[in-house]
């Protein structure tokens, strides 16, 4: 407040000064016009005497009249530089008391704080019921709901069109493999190898269990050593059948586990069909070139890539 009073009074001053200075021009014009006054007035006089020397019965009126002119001119020009005086006069007095109001402000000056209010968004008051904020929250809505439609039935698309890709390769596939005899008789072969390993570990088992059985031998009782006898072969072949289940089953649920984490994706799927359909196509060349059975070929190309796509999903992580 009071640096805009500071302003407003040097604005008044300047305008006082400026005030002063034209006044002080008027004057000194007037003063000039004035002393030509004074020169035409003592030119007429010295006409007045050159015509009273020549003529001066006729002229006299005429110069009287003169006189007069001059005379009212003198008069109004008094006037007014007496009324300029008394502007001066007011306009100094305005000036000092200008100058002390400035004065006073300089050496009484004191800071004060305004509060000012600053708008909230979307700020609850009396008079507001926020009805463009909720139009504008019902539109958001409704369009996220039609981009989350838009976005789960292109997604249920995509998915049924790669359903129906896998599909239509895995059938093709399959069918070309029960027309190759090579991965046919290659299958055959890893189920009866599969089979008789099973069979070769169930006879190691029970052989097992028959000879930790014989310490029931040296019990005198034949009832009690049968029942030992029996006792001990079925908790030995059960915790060797069990235990290589119990492994198996770890070991599977190990490999899926490693499958979700770091291959449950499109790019499994198409390595899984496509070296499938190689082996299968190509079959008869790569049992010339590797004398290895086809199925367990593409078990092993299966581990390699599971062990590739780990080493990369670390390298990443």
């Amino acid at each position: 407040m009071n640096e805009s009073r500071e302003l407003k009074n040097a604005e008044q001053l300047e305008e006082l000064l400026l005030l002063t200075e034209e006044i002080q021009e008027e004057l000194e014009q007037k003063d000039q016009l004035i002393v030509e006054l004074k020169t035409q007035l003592n030119e007429s006089l010295t006409l007045n005497e050159k015509l009273n020397k020549e003529n001066r019965a006729g002229n006299i009126q005429a110069l009287k009249n003169d006189l007069k002119l001059a005379d009212r001119a003198l008069r109004s020009e008094k006037e007014k530089l007496r009324s300029a005086n008394v502007t001066i006069g007011e306009c100094q007095d305005k000036i000092r008391c200008l100058t002390q109001q400035r004065d006073y402000a300089r050496t009484h000056q004191k800071i004060v704080e305004i509060p000012v209010e600053k708008p909230v968004l979307y700020k609850k008051c009396e008079a507001c019921d926020r009805t463009a904020y909720q139009n504008a929250k019902a539109r958001y809505e409704t369009q996220k709901e039609q981009l989350a439609g838009q976005y789960k039935a292109k997604t249920v698309m995509f998915q049924t069109t790669l359903f129906l890709l896998a599909w239509y390769s895995l059938t093709t596939t399959l069918f070309q493999a029960v027309q190759s005899d090579v991965f046919l008789s290659d299958c055959k072969s890893f189920f009866h190898d599969a089979a008789s390993f099973i069979q070769t570990f169930i006879g190691w088992t029970i052989d097992a269990g028959q000879s930790v059985a014989q310490i029931s031998t040296k019990i005198p009782n034949e009832i009690i050593a049968g029942i030992i006898y029996w006792l001990l072969m079925i908790l030995v072949v059960g915790i060797c059948v069990a235990g290589t289940g119990i492994l198996a089953i770890l070991i599977e649920i190990k490999v899926i586990e490693l499958y979700k984490k770091n291959c449950w994706d499109v790019i499994t799927l198409l390595m899984i069909l496509t070296s499938a359909a190689v082996i299968i196509y190509f079959g008869e060349v790569i049992k010339k070139a590797l004398s290895i059975n086809l199925l367990f070929f593409w078990l092993i190309l299966q581990g390699i890539y599971l062990t590739i796509r780990r080493y990369i999903s670390q390298d990443t992580d």
